[in-house]
């Protein structure tokens, strides 16, 4: 939600009367969302397929995955931003 969208909701909340009750209700229920949602955005355990011991990879593979990295690669930054995409 954008900035704006969360003031306009932030405005309804304020206008409507609600009891203290009413408001402690609501925090729970959105602190338990908030909750559920950064469960979902912590870091899966990534499972590798087991790989048979006699498997050898193409040249083409080999050539993708050994070798030197390009310069200016940052490699926290990359397997961090693979993490997100593995664990959506």
């Amino acid at each position: 939600m954008n900035a704006i969208s969360l003031n306009n909701l932030w405005n309804y909340l304020q206008g409507l009367s609600l009891t203290a009750s009413n408001q402690r209700w609501l925090a729970s229920h959105l602190m338990e969302a908030a909750e559920s949602v950064e469960k979902k955005q912590h870091k899966a355990e990534l499972v590798f397929p087991k790989i048979p011991k006699d498997y050898k990879p193409s040249a083409k593979v080999m050539a993708m995955t050994l070798g030197k990295l390009p310069e200016g690669v940052d490699l926290e930054k990359e397997l961090e931003e693979r993490w997100q995409e593995w664990t959506r």
